[in-house]
């Protein structure tokens, strides 16, 4: 592990900076509704630093933070009062660790539910396809907020067997839910999943097990 430090004299500087970076102020952007992106960026002594990571987490009118999720995908989340919908790095083990988006929604300081399960099963159903073929072929989601909906775009892994016939089965695509139907879903993820734990940040929510 790199070890961070932030120097108080030139000479702690000296210490701290060789082989290492220093991590910056962090930076907090008001999203809305109490909701705050908080950027941690860090100084390397390479041309190309790695990107911050971008947390997300809610403050309450005393003051009092809640920690969501530490590490966002994107940071166009979607916020309608004391709702946020966004997605985060989930992590995974296939066969090492990785992190895949998914899509997440909220009301702190409840645990945030993973809906994109549930979004991928409406869409299958949308469009008449196996479901199980859908999990298997999701790669990534965005939302926005469009005509007073929720828009979610999706886009599929591309088959890559050369040669082969191509499969019926969109790159992208995309699917609109009114805010009832948002509510309704997380109603759902809420009567059959379960609590869970990333695996890298071991950030509590609940998501269902299909």
């Amino acid at each position: 592990m790199k070890l961070r430090v932030c120097f108080f004299s030139s000479v702690a500087a000296l210490s701290a900076i060789v082989g290492t970076g220093c991590q910056t102020h962090k930076a907090v952007m008001p999203m809305g509704g109490g909701y705050e992106e908080v950027s941690h960026p860090h100084h390397t002594l390479i041309d190309e630093p790695e990107p911050p990571r971008i947390s997300f987490q809610h403050r309450s009118p005393d003051g009092e933070i809640t920690q969501i999720w530490p590490s966002l995908y994107t940071v166009n989340d979607v916020i309608k009062g004391d709702l946020a919908i966004f997605i985060a790095d989930k992590a995974y083990v296939v066969p090492a660790p990785e992190t895949h988006p998914r899509l997440f929604a909220v009301r702190s300081p409840d645990l945030p539910l993973d809906l994109t399960d549930e979004v991928l099963w409406r869409w299958s159903k949308a469009n008449g396809k196996d479901f199980t073929r859908t999990l298997d072929k999701f790669a990534s989601i965005t939302a926005d907020e469009s005509n007073g909906q929720l828009l979610l775009r999706i886009e599929f892994w591309p088959k890559s067997d050369l040669g082969s016939v191509r499969e019926d089965w969109p790159d992208q695509s995309s699917i609109s839910f009114d805010w009832h139907q948002v509510d309704e879903m997380m109603r759902a993820v809420k009567a059959k999943g379960v609590v869970q734990k990333d695996l890298r940040w071991h950030t509590e929510y609940i998501g269902e097990k299909f």
